[in-house]
């Protein structure tokens, strides 16, 4: 499907033996590299003010899916005015055939869609993420512009997390939203990104991890940010986001391993014991989120029914999944075609409240989604993306500070196997993961670009 596509990548400008000769540029000084990766503009501030507004833009998300939409357009127009040459990017390659890990099984989904109509909208938001892969590969910071704008990155965290607890405090945030109250075991704190408060921080924590590495020392106060963090994911009511966030961290200590086994380990210990710290804080001040523990901890050695409903319903929601995906293995039943599919089951299923069957629901299982919806074939290429992701960061010594692994791991805690929150497909997950991969090609192939420029200075 994509297995060709090259992963020997190096964030420092130097290029592993196998990499492909379209990034290749340091090797011979006389050689020109096609269309630069970036916008001569962007790179002389001092910090990348296009991703930090794009990570802030985020916060309302719908403005993030128009600029979305406005630069994907904007990408076609490019590609046709210049007869091509827009899309003679190093690293643009390897950029769709990531994508198209997920893209080539949600077209042969359409074979046997449920709901033709979504299945074919999701797969023109994917080629749209395609297309505004051209933009973001050459806004992605330069090496000289990572310590600031990951500063502000982790500011605009901090923000939101801020605005949760004042929520908590308050009845409503500081942008004027209330708290949400729609859930029976009490309420939730939702900031001003929604009901994807608690998904949204965790994925994008490591850029305050990554923060307090290049200036926690100059910062101490800035290490207060990881409890502050935590408690607002703990005040979610969202038990998946406080696990990924614990994911997060160990993830982003196990690539500070990279940088040297001890200091990994030290960074590893106090980012997970921070988070621990702040996530059991709320448990024990708040009645009904230690009441949702507690629920879930009898619920493990009940019976079913006790069982089902300390996990929201979700083993109810994973069986019919995995009954939908048995029936239609090969290709699934379309892109967001499990919602309809699960439904008749369970409308079945003396387990689930029928109160509950007013709305779809999806598998809120990463990887039972991808195989519900696209089958073996989606999988498969779910998979790849991973291997992919993971071969880059294990080949590649991060000794310079552009950025890549830490948008590799957002990427990556986004399109998170066991998600129980967010579609894989959604346009909330969509918007960061797939960003987050262009700006950490992005900032790979700007460590060739200038490298190859040194090596042809005179």
């Amino acid at each position: 499907m994509c297995s060709a596509v090259p992963v020997a990548l190096e964030c420092n400008g130097k290029l592993a033996p196998h990499f492909p000769q379209e990034l290749s540029m340091s090797s011979a000084p006389d050689v020109q590299p096609p269309a630069g990766p970036s916008f001569p503009g962007f790179r002389k501030t001092q910090t990348a003010w296009w991703v930090v507004l794009f990570f802030l833009l985020y916060g309302v998300l719908s403005a993030a899916q128009l600029l979305i939409w406005i630069l994907a357009l904007g990408s076609l127009a490019m590609l046709l005015l210049s007869k091509g040459e827009w899309a003679r990017l190093p690293g643009i390659k390897i950029y769709w055939g990531m994508l198209a890990c997920l893209l080539i099984p949600g077209v042969l989904s359409l074979i046997d869609a449920i709901n033709l109509d979504r299945a074919l909208s999701t797969n023109a938001r994917l080629l749209a993420y395609g297309l505004t892969g051209y933009f973001f590969v050459r806004a992605a910071p330069s090496a000289q512009q990572w310590p600031s704008t990951v500063l502000w990155l982790s500011g605009v965290l901090v923000f939101w997390s801020v605005d949760g607890l004042v929520q908590e405090w308050r009845g409503v945030s500081l942008t004027g939203y209330p708290v949400f109250t729609g859930i029976p075991e009490g309420h939730k704190v939702t900031g001003s990104l929604g009901l994807d408060y608690g998904p949204t921080l965790a994925v994008l924590s490591p850029f305050l991890f990554e923060a307090l590495r290049l200036h926690g020392r100059r910062l101490p106060g800035l290490w207060l940010a990881v409890p502050v963090l935590a408690i607002a994911v703990s005040l979610s009511a969202s038990r998946y986001s406080a696990l990924l966030l614990l994911v997060g961290a160990a993830l982003y200590g196990l690539i500070c391993m990279t940088r040297g086994p001890f200091r990994g380990w030290r960074t590893t210990a106090l980012l997970v014991g921070g988070c621990l710290a702040g996530l059991l804080v709320p448990v024990w001040v708040v009645p009904h989120l230690f009441e949702r523990l507690q629920l879930l901890w009898v619920g493990l050695g009940s019976n079913p029914d006790q069982l089902n409903a300390a996990l929201a319903y979700r083993p109810e929601l994973w069986q019919a999944s995995w009954q939908v995906f048995a029936d239609n293995w090969v290709t699934g039943v379309g892109i967001r075609g499990s919602s309809e599919a699960i439904q008749p089951i369970l409308a079945a299923s003396p387990h689930f409240p029928h109160a509950m069957l007013s709305q779809p629901w999806h598998p809120h299982l990463g990887v039972l989604e991808i195989a519900t919806d696209t089958g073996v074939i989606g999988v498969m290429g779910y998979c790849l993306l991973f291997f992919i992701i993971v071969r880059i960061v294990l080949r590649g010594r991060y000794h310079s500070d552009c950025g890549a692994p830490v948008f590799l791991t957002v990427a990556a805690l986004a399109l998170f196997p066991f998600s129980s929150a967010l579609s894989i497909y959604s346009f909330p997950t969509g918007s960061i993961a797939w960003p987050a991969l262009a700006f950490a090609l992005g900032g790979l192939v700007s460590g060739a670009d200038e490298n190859s420029g040194a090596v042809g200075s005179p």
